[in-house]
């Protein structure tokens, strides 16, 4: 796929469908304008990629460079009006009509923590949001920018995953600050997000349930509920497999990549390491490398 693939079709807002329900334009103010103009309950996620813009939602908004604002489109003739501000506006927008989602792609994004109702109902309730420039979703997004240039398909819909995933939780993190976890399921995510925000330094579980405002009996019930497993069980199976990325592609020693995922005592890793993943950190290591010199010459030839 080329960039004139991305910016072809009717007006340049065609673009590229990445999933059923779900996809992906570059926009200029113009065609901004006119995506702000879907129908009622889209999602539109636009992200700034050149100059800075100002929408009319009826309140004003500015976006600049790196920041990203998402809201859902409002009814019809409520127009949203968008004046570039400083030199020529460019960004990339992902636009997703839920009721045009299959079940079975959506079952799939859930696999990776999206959940498109939740998205776009969390986006209603709170309004046009920002996220600034250098947060998660902004780097996710900026990635897909960078990838519409010319990346394929398959790799623009993994980008377009992690883009949706970062906004879901940026939406979560949002109403979690106004009014704290509430249901068993909003329990279990603010564990989910503290655990994966805190490898080096593990928290308890104790410190876990306090940071989520509840129990920990009713932080393990609901954490076991939600996600089929014990709290400890999947926190330790993620330190586990951010340990096994950092053996593949760091250059760091066994205790290096130990006291990254939280362990002072590279013995007591290596013991946890070896249950997990079936094989020492060594083993992992030389493994890895194999597999990475026997793809080298294979890239080689197919380039």
């Amino acid at each position: 796929m080329t960039h004139e693939d991305l910016t072809a079709g009717e007006g340049g807002l065609a673009g590229v469908t990445l999933l059923p329900g779900v996809r992906l334009a570059e926009v200029d103010a113009c065609r901004l304008e006119a995506l702000l103009a879907e129908p009622a309950g889209a999602l539109v996620a636009v992200c700034c990629v050149r100059g800075q813009v100002e929408l009319a939602l009826p309140a004003t908004v500015s976006l600049s460079c790196g920041e990203v604002l998402s809201l859902v489109a409002p009814a019809a003739g409520e127009k949203c009006r968008v004046r570039p501000q400083e030199g020529p506006f460019r960004g990339v927008a992902l636009v997703v009509s839920t009721d045009a989602v299959a079940p079975g792609a959506a079952a799939t994004l859930a696999g990776f923590d999206v959940d498109l109702a939740e998205l776009v109902a969390a986006t209603a309730a709170a309004g046009p949001m920002a996220d600034a420039a250098g947060s998660a979703v902004s780097c996710a997004f900026l990635d897909l920018a960078v990838g519409a240039r010319g990346e394929g398909v398959a790799a623009l819909k993994l980008r377009c995953v992690e883009v949706l995933r970062c906004l879901c939780e940026a939406r979560w993190r949002a109403a979690y600050a106004r009014r704290g976890p509430v249901t068993r399921a909003e329990i279990a995510r603010c564990a989910r997000t503290l655990m994966r925000q805190n490898v080096e330094s593990p928290l308890t579980i104790g410190e876990l349930a306090r940071r989520c405002q509840t129990s920990p009996t009713v932080l393990k019930e609901s954490f076991r509920a939600e996600y089929g497993m014990p709290v400890h069980e999947w926190y330790r199976r993620f330190r586990m497999l951010r340990a096994a990325d950092l053996l593949r592609v760091g250059s760091g020693s066994i205790s290096d990549v130990a006291r990254a995922v939280g362990y002072s005592n590279a013995s007591k890793f290596a013991q946890a390491f070896s249950a997990c993943m079936g094989a020492t950190p060594s083993a992992w290591r030389r493994a890895a490398l194999t597999c990475a010199a026997t793809a080298a010459p294979e890239l080689a030839e197919a380039g």
